[in-house]
């Protein structure tokens, strides 16, 4: 085999570490043995990482839209406790609204 299949074995063998894929290719001594097991592991700590990454950002996402509905309702709260006038109440909101979503 040429050295193109070479690169083409190590890339689709190391595809298969990170998937529940099957291959061929096999660890045949010691050394071959921990790499495996060193590559799997690699695979399971990036893995989790981005999976930890994507939630915390979920999480931040979704923690700032609940403040922002809370504070919105306040604010509507507010306007009908002290009978302001809807004119008045609309242009209020719209202000905020556009302050809220403003980058």
């Amino acid at each position: 085999p040429n050295q193109f299949y070479f690169y083409a074995t190590a890339l689709h063998w190391t595809l298969t570490m990170f998937t529940p894929a099957s291959m061929e290719v096999v660890p045949e001594n010691s050394f071959e043995r921990v790499y495996c097991v060193l590559t799997i592991l690699s695979a399971i700590i990036f893995f989790s990482s981005f999976v930890s990454s994507i939630t915390t950002a979920v999480s931040t996402f979704r923690r700032k839209r609940d403040e922002q509905v809370k504070q919105n309702a306040d604010l509507v709260g507010f306007l009908q406790e002290n009978h302001i006038s809807l004119k008045l109440g609309t242009m209020i909101q719209t202000c905020m609204q556009k302050h809220v979503t403003r980058p």
